[in-house]
């Protein structure tokens, strides 16, 4: 289980995620959704919002009974929402989701027509949250488990207290470096990466706008619909041209494939090497996790081999979460295949497949933005 950790940590913890990433204020309404296991978090969530004068809202998902109701209640009865929860969480202003369930590997276990009912309202979840505007925080310390630590090739200890850490830094820096990388980003015309491990890859930019994951969630997030982060953030994230990229990508971390109809969960990659010639993915081998890339993409269609998205990261504190390893400051990260959700064209493939790197050099129209991943001329 995930243990006992004392108050103080906690506390700071829920002051930083309330004041600083949801900047709630003064008679605001905030929803608190937890599993059982993480209560404790939520508790402290609950308190610092009446010191801070906000009015919170706590509703608590119990794991046993979860777990009963997936065995014995009828499958057509699961992931069923209420008029009366859509109602409280669109009277909400900020919303803060400690994600569950911690039995990660009995969830893998459900049979996919299960799980699709149990997410089917996932997408009507964040309609909802964007067209009303609802600033929403997730934390995934509830998701942590030996099981999943051994499958990332991570100590279960570090990943817990990265995320501990990682959701208390101050966001003003990372404030600060991502508004100097989305001008670039923006306005750029042409990424070129390159690293001393033989990466040498050019991707050109589309004028679309970027996305700044800071751990802010200020009024202009929310004008733009950007009102759901994961803490830790920090990366400064665009879609690309789909149709240009040329050269070879040879990632250094631990990267997967985090959408694909053939697995219910991510699969960790790492050692990858992709290569692209006319806009399109020719060659690809990974130390770890090839063969179950190599089946989740040629199971999915047209489009999973167009480039998707470049992220940098921004975080100082995270070094090996998985799943938020594009967060590390100075990391560079790729992504193959959908990017719609992000205003890119790429809408047939219903895959994303990523890959990062540490260290690398990247010039956006031939200026030097990172050189060993460390940002260049921010403070200019």
């Amino acid at each position: 289980m995930l243990g006992d950790y004392p108050e103080s940590t906690r506390r700071a913890f829920a002051r930083n995620v309330l004041r600083n990433s949801l900047l709630l204020r003064r008679g605001e309404k905030l929803l608190v959704e937890t599993w059982s296991g993480t209560q404790a978090w939520a508790d402290s969530l609950v308190l610092e919002a009446r010191i801070l004068g906000a009015r919170p809202l706590l509703v608590v998902e119990d794991e046993a009974t979860y777990w009963k109701s997936v065995s014995e209640a009828p499958a057509a009865h699961l992931g069923q929402v209420g008029a009366h929860e859509w109602a409280t969480l669109k009277a909400s202003d900020a919303h803060v989701y400690l994600w569950g369930p911690y039995d990660t590997t009995r969830e893998e276990a459900l049979p996919a027509s299960v799980r699709s009912r149990i997410m089917a309202n996932d997408h009507e979840w964040f309609r909802l949250v964007q067209r009303s505007g609802i600033r929403s925080i997730r934390w995934d310390l509830g998701r942590t488990s030996e099981v999943w630590a051994h499958r990332y090739g991570v100590d279960l200890s570090s990943w817990r207290s990265e995320l501990i850490e990682g959701a208390t830094v101050d966001p003003r820096p990372m404030r600060r470096d991502g508004r100097y990388l989305a001008k670039w980003l923006r306005t750029g015309k042409s990424i070129r990466i390159t690293h001393k491990n033989g990466t040498d890859l050019t991707l050109r930019l589309a004028g679309r706008p970027p996305r700044v994951d800071d751990g802010v969630l200020d009024d202009d997030d929310v004008r733009a619909g950007n009102v759901v982060q994961v803490v830790p953030s920090g990366a400064a994230v665009v879609t690309v041209d789909e149709r240009f990229a040329d050269g070879t990508f040879i990632s250094d971390g631990p990267g997967g494939v985090a959408f694909s109809s053939e697995a219910p969960n991510q699969i960790p990659l790492s050692g990858g090497r992709w290569s692209f010639r006319n806009g399109k993915l020719t060659d690809y081998s990974f130390e770890r996790g090839e063969a179950e890339f190599r089946k989740a993409y040629r199971a999915a269609a047209q489009g999973k081999e167009r480039p998707g998205l470049i992220s940098i990261g921004l975080n100082p504190s995270t070094t090996s979460i998985p799943l938020l390893f594009d967060q590390e400051r100075g990391v560079v990260s790729l992504t193959i295949g959908r990017n719609s959700e992000m205003g890119g064209h790429n809408r047939g493939s219903r895959f994303v497949a990523y890959s990062p790197i540490r260290k690398a050099d990247l010039a956006i129209d031939g200026t030097p933005i990172l050189r060993g991943g460390e940002l260049v001329g921010v403070h200019d």
